[in-house]
C-alpha cells in the first residue's frame, strides 16, 4: 500500500504546463469527435428530429446544429432509447 501511494504522490507532483493540457485534450477530442461523425452518420433520426425541433428558434443552421449537437452528445443518445421508453 504504502508503495502506491508513493507512486501515486510522485505522478501527481509532477509539473504539467497549460500547453500540455491543452494538447491532451486535443488529442483526445479527435476520437470522441470520430465516433460522433460515425454515430451521427448512423441514425439518421437524431439530427432530423434536432432539426425539428431547432427550426424555429434557428432557421438558417437548424441542420447544422441538429448534427452538430448530435455529434457532440452521441454517449448520451446511445442509452437514450433504453431511458425513455414512452
Amino acid at each position: 500500500m504504502n508503495g502506491v501511494l508513493s507512486r501515486l504522490r510522485r505522478v501527481l507532483s509532477t509539473e504539467v504546463s497549460v500547453a500540455d493540457l491543452l494538447e491532451a485534450a486535443m488529442w483526445l477530442a479527435i476520437p470522441y469527435l470520430v465516433v460522433g461523425m460515425v454515430f451521427t452518420f448512423a441514425h439518421p433520426e437524431y439530427p432530423a428530429f434536432f432539426e425539428g425541433r431547432l427550426a424555429t428558434r434557428l432557421p438558417a443552421g437548424a441542420d447544422l446544429a441538429g448534427f452538430g449537437q448530435t455529434m457532440l452528445l452521441w454517449p448520451v443518445l446511445l442509452i437514450a432509447d433504453h431511458i425513455c421508453v414512452a
